[in-house]
């Protein structure tokens, strides 16, 4: 919420124009440091008329206390972003993570209750903002020449509102299924779905990463270097599904020794589960590719749309299916969305001339069907038909 969607917004504009980059740095530093000290002042207005016992009404307070050093970190790393400069951002990441897992080991082992951990994360953060500072100054991403124009706020608000917007049905989109189990299922065919989910949902996470760190260079090139934006747009779709499509295959086949390995004899249940929601992950960085161009083209409001029309199928098929076929059918609701999502992405691209065409995609689903087959039905141990079918699609 504190972030505004001034992230994504200034990523695209601010890459292929460095000589904004102060200016807006020093915007998005003010805008999102006042939201998140609005925000803290809600939890703590929360805090005080909820009926919350009072070590949830201190953890509320303090975590609070972590939202003003993260506005610093996320506009900074916005401007990393812009930069194209995302080793910093994974740094960062790095650096903060491992303190806050080494931190939090010290207070579990010394007996420290929720609020020690608490403090944990806004004395992390706050180290976090102060790194990503020193980070602006040291690799000079605000170096001369700069423009000192000034910023017209509502022509800003009315660009940024479709983004905020988009921030918020992407949270939403990520916990929808979940939410709509626990209230139209039982708890065994929430957990049976989880168990599934929680996989998949690192495929998810790893195809959002890869096209957010193409978005700086995808906005670059649309606005400086056409032909190169075009030739980027074919060449990433088309690598990523041929890196996506074999590993959904694979997974297909070893799922239920996967999931053994994973979390013991009692994952089985979810196998079937798992292995339709695998396809999921194909379908989904297609309809991200289409989300993200969109927004490289200044087709917010299209991108938008893909996301909810997601989201509207998600709330449509999902509680019918899981109410005849249980997690099985979440799961199919769950690929159907993703396919109408790919479909209203593909046609909204085509609409503003976004490349959508995959070259060789008969020959690559044909050979994803091929190693899909190896990896079920091999007469070999798990990990010699995953070999096996890796080395043929290879």
């Amino acid at each position: 919420v504190s972030e505004l969607g001034l992230t994504t917004l200034l990523v695209r504009d601010l890459a292929p124009a460095p000589g904004q980059r102060r200016a807006y740095y020093r915007l998005a530093l003010k805008l999102q440091t006042g939201a998140a000290v609005v925000t803290w002042g809600g939890l703590i207005v929360l805090a005080v008329l909820l009926p919350v016992s009072t070590a949830t009404r201190d953890a509320l307070w303090l975590a609070g206390a972590s939202l003003p050093f993260y506005a610093v970190t996320s506009a900074s790393q916005t401007l990393f972003k812009a930069s194209e400069r995302m080793e910093l951002v994974m740094g960062v990441e790095a650096v903060i993570n491992t303190l806050i897992m080494t931190a939090s080991i010290g207070v579990l082992l010394t007996g420290g209750g929720v609020t020690f951990l608490i403090g944990v994360l806004v004395a992390t953060q706050a180290i976090s903002a102060l790194l990503c500072l020193w980070l602006v100054r040291r690799q000079r991403l605000l170096a001369p020449p700069q423009a000192d124009t000034p910023i017209d706020l509502r022509r800003l608000w009315q660009e940024l509102r479709p983004f905020y917007w988009l921030s918020l049905a992407d949270v939403l989109l990520h916990r929808l299924d979940i939410i709509l189990l626990n209230i139209v299922t039982t708890d065994l065919v929430t957990g049976i779905y989880s168990i599934a989910y929680s996989v998949v949902r690192v495929g998810v996470k790893l195809i959002q990463s890869f096209w957010q760190a193409l978005y700086p260079t995808l906005s670059r090139l649309h606005r400086q270097a056409r032909q190169q934006y075009t030739t980027l747009s074919r060449v990433s779709l088309r690598y990523g599904l041929m890196a996506v499509l074999p590993a959904a295959g694979i997974g297909t086949g070893v799922a239920a020794a996967a999931l053994t390995l994973l979390y013991g004899p009692e994952a089985l249940a979810s196998v079937r589960t798992f292995q339709i929601l695998l396809w999921l992950t194909p379908l989904f960085l297609a309809e991200m590719y289409g989300v993200i161009q969109l927004m490289v083209v200044h087709a917010t409001r299209a991108s938008l749309m893909v996301t909810w029309v997601h989201i509207g199928a998600v709330l449509l098929l999902l509680p019918v299916l899981t109410l005849f076929y249980q997690a099985e059918g979440a799961a199919v609701a769950m690929v159907a969305a993703g396919a109408l999502g790919v479909v209203t992405a593909r046609w909204l691209a085509r609409q503003v001339g976004i490349p959508f065409a995959v070259r060789g995609l008969s020959v690559l689903l044909g050979t994803t069907l091929l190693v899909t087959a190896l990896a079920l039905w091999l007469p070999l141990a798990w990990p010699l038909r995953a070999a096996v079918a890796g080395l043929v699609y290879a």
